[in-house]
C-alpha cells in the first residue's frame, strides 16, 4: 500500500492549482494498493517549515483519510511548507508518502498587500468593444544569487505577467470574475528560473484588458465600466537570496505604461490586435524605445479584499485540427473544427503585407448553409488580426477573449493563411476529471460526451450558463439542478465553492433589499447594474442554490466545512422565503412570479417560464427538499437546529398533500414534472400513493411517445422516478427516445454540447425563434447522474463515497456498461455486460471503503476493498 495524491483542504498542490486561503488546513489523501478488505487503523502527519527539519505530529487511531484536521503550528501569511503522510493498517505502517508543497496564499488578516494598483496616466474609457490593452514594465536589479522568486499578483481587468520576455504561467483570464465589491482573487506564481541573475537589469511587464472588470458586459450588447472605469494591475515580486535576504519589487507609481497591439478586446465581441503596435522586446531591459512609455496613475482600491485563488486555474485544455473546411452558398470560408467548444483560434507563421486584416468569426452551428450568428445575439464573437508585413511568418493567438463555436469563418481574401494549420484552443478551469461511462449504444454515449463537453465549457473560473452569446452568467438554477453531476465528473469542488463565497457575497450586499439576504438569480449579481427584472424578484431551484449546491458537493467529496463556510448563507435564504401565514408554502401574493420548470418543451419559445406544471407545486416541492436538506446539514454543521428544520420540513410535506395531491396519489398538475418531484423528493405518504404516482407517471410518458416533458426542474429527476418505481422499462424507453424533444434528438442532429432547449435546433435545420437559443447548456444534462446510477449501477450511500452501493438496472437493449468515479478514496469501477444469457458483473472497491452489490437478480453482497467478479443469470 501507498499513500498519494495529498490535497490540503480543497486545494491540490502543484502549479496553477491555486493556493492556500486558511492557517490550518485540514489534510486528504488516497491509499492505493491490491490489497482486500483493507482498512485504515490509523495515520501520522508530518510537516517541514521553511526547509527545517520534519515536524512529526502524533499517530492518530482513525479511518478517517479526508479533510483530518491539521496537527500543526498555524501557518503565516504567503508560507511555503511540505507535508507528508503514512497510514497503518493491520500489517502496519506504509512509508511516508512524497511530499507535497503547500502554498498559503496572501492573507489580508495577517498583513497588508504591499503593492499599489496601478493604470495608465490618463488611461481611455471602455466604451463598446473599444477597450485597449495596457502595457506595464519596471525595472530592477539583481545583485546576489537568487534561490526562490514569486509573484503575488491580481487586477482590475484580466491580465498576464511577463519577466524578461517570458510569459508567467500558462493560465487566461486571471484574476477571473467574483462578486469585486468584497472579494478580488490573487493568483501565485513561482518564477524563480524566469530571474536572470546575469544581466544587468531585469524585467518585470504586465499586460491588462478589461475583462468584466470594465469591458462590455451584460444583456442587448451589455453596459462597460461596470465595476470601474480603470484597468489596473497590482503585483508584488519577492526576491530571496542565498544569504536569506529577501528584497521585493512592487507596483508603484515607479513603473511604467504604454499602449499595446490589443487595440480592442472584449469578451463577448472578440479581440482586435494590430502588429504594426507591437513593441519588440517590450518585457526586456533591452527594449529599443518605440514603446510610447508614460507614468502610472495609482488607483485606489481597499486592499483587504484581496484573497488568495484556492481553484485551479484556467489553462488550455487541448488543441484540435480543422475536420472540415467549406465553402458556403454565399461564398464564405467557413472551418469545422468537428465539435463544439470553447476557446479562439490560433495561426503560426503566415505572412501577408504589412496592413492586411483578416478575420475569425465564430458560431456554434450552421444554418441554411451559412454561420448561424443570430443565437449570440449582440455578440460579435470577432477575432481580427492586422499583419505589420514580417517575412519570416507571424503567429497569432487571442489573450484577453474567448468564443463558444465549432465553426470559424475566416476573412481572408489574400488566403495568407493555410486553413488546414489553424488550431481551435480549447481552454477551461483546469479540473481533473472524475467521471466517465460508456456503454454499447454510441449515441447514448455521445450524449454523456456532450455533458462532458458543455460542462469544461461553461466552467471557466465560474459556473455559467453559456459560453457563446452576450450573456456568460453565472445563473444560479442552471448549477443547483446539475451540482451533483458536475461533482461526480470533475473535481470541481474548490471552484464551486469559491463561487459559493460570492454568493453569500451577494447576499450580504442585499441586506437591506426587497428580500433581505436573498442569494440573487446570478452569481456575480452583475444584473443589479442592469435594473434587470429577476434582481429584485426570488424563485425557488434559482436561490435554493444556496442550499442545494453545498449539499451535493458535501455528498460528493464529505467535507463538513464546505457546509459549515456556507451554513449562514443558508439560514438566511430560508429566513427569506415569504410564506404563508400558519403553513410552510410559498406565499403567492408576495412572490406573485416563479421561473417554475423552466424550458418545458410546451412552453411557447418567447415565453419558456409557461409550463404545464403549476409553479407552486414546483416551488414548494423544491422548498420541502431543500428543509430536508437543511435538516442533514445542521445535523452536521449546526445540532441546534436539526429539530426545527424537520419540524418544518414535516409541516411543509403536510401543506404540500393538502394544496397538491389527493388521497389516491393524484397529483394537481397532471405532469411529468410534477410527479418526478414528488416521487424523488418522498412528498408521498404512503406506498400505496407512490405506487400510484409511479403509474400516472409511467402512463403520461407513454403517451407522450416516450418523449421528455419536463424543464429545467423536472429533467434531472424524470428518469430516475420512473427506474426507482419500478418502470425500469419506460426509463428506457425515454433515454432511448430519438424523436423532438428528447435527450437524444440533439445528438441524432449531430449535437456535440447539451442544448439550452429541447428543440433548440428544429429537424429543418432552422434555429429555434426564441430570443435565448445557446447550443451549450449543460442544466439538461443533469440526466448524466440517472445514467451513472441506474445503468451504471452507482449510488452513494455515504458522504465522499466512503460507502457506496453497485446495484445495474439493465434494460434498453444494452449489453454492455461501464462507469467508474475518482472518489476521496480513489477509483471505482462498475463494468457489467451480458453476454450468453449471463449477467457478468465487475466492482472495483477503493481502500478505506466498503460497498454493497445488488445483481438484477437481488442477490446482494458486503465487501471491502479490492476487484471482485460477480455473476446472475441474465
Amino acid at each position: 500500500m501507498k499513500v498519494e495524491n495529498i490535497r490540503l483542504d480543497l486545494t491540490l498542490p502543484g502549479p496553477l492549482q491555486g493556493t492556500l486561503n486558511t492557517t490550518r488546513p485540514s489534510v486528504s489523501w488516497k491509499t492505493v494498493g491490491d490489497e482486500k478488505n483493507w482498512f485504515q487503523h490509523g495515520y501520522q502527519i508530518r510537516v517541514r517549515y521553511n526547509n527545517e527539519n520534519w515536524t512529526e505530529y502524533e499517530e492518530q487511531m482513525s479511518e478517517r483519510s479526508t479533510f483530518v484536521s491539521w496537527p500543526g503550528r498555524d501557518l503565516r501569511s504567503r508560507e511555503s511548507f511540505e507535508v507528508s503522510v503514512r497510514v497503518k493498517g493491520p500489517a502496519g505502517f506504509s512509508d511516508w508518502s512524497a511530499p507535497v508543497l503547500g502554498q498559503v496564499g496572501f492573507l489580508a488578516g495577517q498583513e497588508k498587500w504591499p503593492a499599489a494598483f496601478i493604470a495608465a496616466k490618463n488611461q481611455p474609457r471602455a466604451e463598446g468593444p473599444t477597450a485597449p490593452e495596457t502595457l506595464f514594465r519596471k525595472t530592477f536589479s539583481v545583485s546576489k544569487k537568487v534561490v526562490s522568486a514569486t509573484v503575488w499578483s491580481t487586477a482590475l481587468g484580466i491580465y498576464e505577467l511577463e519577466i524578461n520576455g517570458k510569459k508567467v504561467g500558462s493560465d487566461y483570464l486571471s484574476p477571473g470574475w467574483t462578486t469585486y465589491e468584497k472579494r478580488l482573487l490573487h493568483q501565485t506564481y513561482d518564477v524563480t528560473a524566469l530571474i536572470d541573475e546575469n544581466v544587468q537589469e531585469n524585467v518585470i511587464g504586465a499586460r491588462v484588458g478589461a475583462g468584466w472588470y470594465s469591458g462590455k458586459f451584460g444583456f442587448d450588447g451589455g453596459l462597460t465600466n461596470i465595476y470601474g472605469e480603470k484597468r489596473a494591475i497590482s503585483a508584488v515580486l519577492r526576491l530571496v537570496f542565498e544569504d536569506n535576504s529577501s528584497v521585493e519589487i512592487v507596483s508603484d507609481n515607479s513603473w511604467q505604461s504604454s499602449p499595446g497591439p490589443i487595440v480592442a478586446a472584449g469578451l463577448y465581441d472578440g479581440e482586435s490586435y494590430d502588429a504594426n503596435r507591437e513593441i519588440p522586446g517590450w518585457s526586456l531591459a533591452a527594449e529599443n524605445g518605440s514603446g510610447s512609455w508614460a507614468g502610472v496613475d495609482v488607483v485606489p482600491f481597499e486592499t483587504s479584499r484581496i484573497e488568495p485563488q484556492t481553484f485551479p486555474h484556467v489553462t488550455v485544455q487541448r488543441k484540435i485540427s480543422p475536420k472540415q473546411i467549406f465553402t458556403t452558398p454565399k461564398g464564405k470560408t467557413v472551418v469545422d473544427f468537428g465539435e463544439n467548444i470553447v476557446g479562439f483560434v490560433e495561426f503560426q507563421n503566415a505572412t501577408a503585407p504589412k496592413g492586411y486584416q483578416i478575420q475569425f468569426k465564430h458560431a456554434e452551428v450552421m444554418e441554411h448553409g451559412e454561420l448561424g450568428t443570430r443565437p449570440l445575439r449582440e455578440a460579435k464573437a470577432t477575432d481580427t488580426y492586422t499583419f505589420k508585413g514580417e517575412k519570416s511568418g507571424e503567429s497569432y493567438a487571442p489573450r484577453f477573449t474567448f468564443h463558444g463555436f465549432r465553426y470559424c469563418q475566416v476573412e481572408d481574401v489574400s488566403k495568407a493563411l493555410s486553413l488546414e494549420d489553424l488550431r481551435a484552443v480549447v481552454i477551461s478551469t483546469n479540473m481533473a476529471q472524475t467521471g466517465e461511462f460508456s456503454c454499447d449504444n454510441n449515441l447514448l454515449n455521445q450524449l454523456h460526451d456532450n455533458v462532458i463537453r458543455s460542462t469544461r465549457g461553461n466552467f471557466i473560473t465560474l459556473p455559467t450558463d453559456c459560453p457563446q452569446r452576450d450573456e456568460r452568467m453565472g445563473w444560479t438554477g442552471d448549477i443547483a439542478l446539475f451540482g451533483q453531476t458536475a461533482a461526480f465528473l470533475f473535481d470541481c469542488s474548490s471552484m464551486l465553492s469559491s463561487w459559493l463565497k460570492d454568493l453569500w457575497c451577494e447576499q450580504e450586499l442585499k441586506a437591506d433589499s426587497k428580500f433581505p439576504y436573498a442569494p440573487p438569480v446570478t452569481v456575480p449579481n452583475v444584473i443589479k447594474y442592469m435594473k434587470h427584472f429577476w434582481d429584485d424578484q426570488i424563485s425557488a431551484i434559482w436561490q435554493d442554490c444556496a442550499v442545494f449546491l453545498p449539499k451535493k458537493l458535501y455528498d460528493s467529496i464529505g467535507a463538513t466545512f464546505v457546509l459549515a463556510d456556507q451554513y449562514e448563507s443558508m439560514e438566511k435564504w430560508i429566513e427569506c422565503i415569504p410564506k404563508i401565514p400558519g403553513k410552510v408554502r410559498w406565499n403567492k401574493d408576495k412572490v406573485p412570479h416563479q421561473l417554475g420548470d423552466w424550458l418545458d418543451p410546451e412552453a411557447p419559445p418567447e415565453n419558456p417560464f409557461q409550463a404545464l406544471t403549476s409553479a407552486y407545486l414546483v416551488a414548494d416541492a423544491f422548498l420541502y427538499q431543500v428543509l430536508c436538506y437543511m435538516t442533514e446539514i445542521s445535523a452536521q454543521v449546526a445540532p441546534q437546529n436539526k429539530e426545527k428544520y424537520a419540524a418544518m420540513a414535516a409541516q411543509c410535506k403536510s401543506d404540500f398533500h393538502d394544496a397538491y395531491i389527493e388521497s389516491s396519489g393524484q397529483l394537481s398538475s397532471d405532469s411529468q414534472t410534477a410527479y418526478a418531484l414528488v416521487i424523488c423528493f418522498g412528498l408521498y405518504k404512503t406506498s400505496e400513493q407512490v405506487e400510484y404516482g409511479g403509474k400516472r407517471l409511467a402512463a403520461i410518458v407513454e403517451k407522450n411517445g416516450f418523449k421528455i416533458g419536463t424543464g429545467f426542474a423536472g429533467t434531472p429527476f424524470v428518469a430516475k422516478a420512473l427506474a426507482t418505481t419500478g418502470h425500469l422499462a419506460s426509463a428506457y424507453s425515454m433515454l432511448l427516445q430519438k424523436e423532438c424533444p428528447s435527450w437524444l434528438y440533439p445528438v441524432s442532429m449531430g449535437a456535440t454540447t447539451i442544448w439550452e432547449r429541447w428543440d433548440s435546433m428544429k429537424p429543418d435545420g432552422s434555429i429555434n425563434p426564441g430570443e435565448m437559443t445557446s447550443f451549450n447548456h449543460y442544466a439538461l444534462g443533469a440526466v448524466a447522474s440517472t445514467m451513472h446510477e441506474v445503468i451504471g449501477g452507482l449510488e452513494l450511500v455515504s458522504p465522499g463515497y466512503k460507502e457506496f452501493k453497485v446495484k445495474p438496472q439493465v434494460g434498453g437493449d444494452l449489453k454492455r456498461c461501464r462507469v467508474s468515479h475518482e472518489c476521496p478514496y480513489g477509483t471505482i469501477v462498475s463494468s457489467w455486460k451480458i453476454e450468453d444469457g449471463k449477467f457478468s458483473l465487475d466492482v472495483t472497491v477503493p481502500l478505506n471503503t466498503r460497498a454493497t452489490i445488488e445483481l438484477p437478480d437481488g442477490t446482494q453482497s458486503e465487501t471491502g476493498s479490492g476487484v471482485y467478479s460477480f455473476e446472475c443469470k441474465a
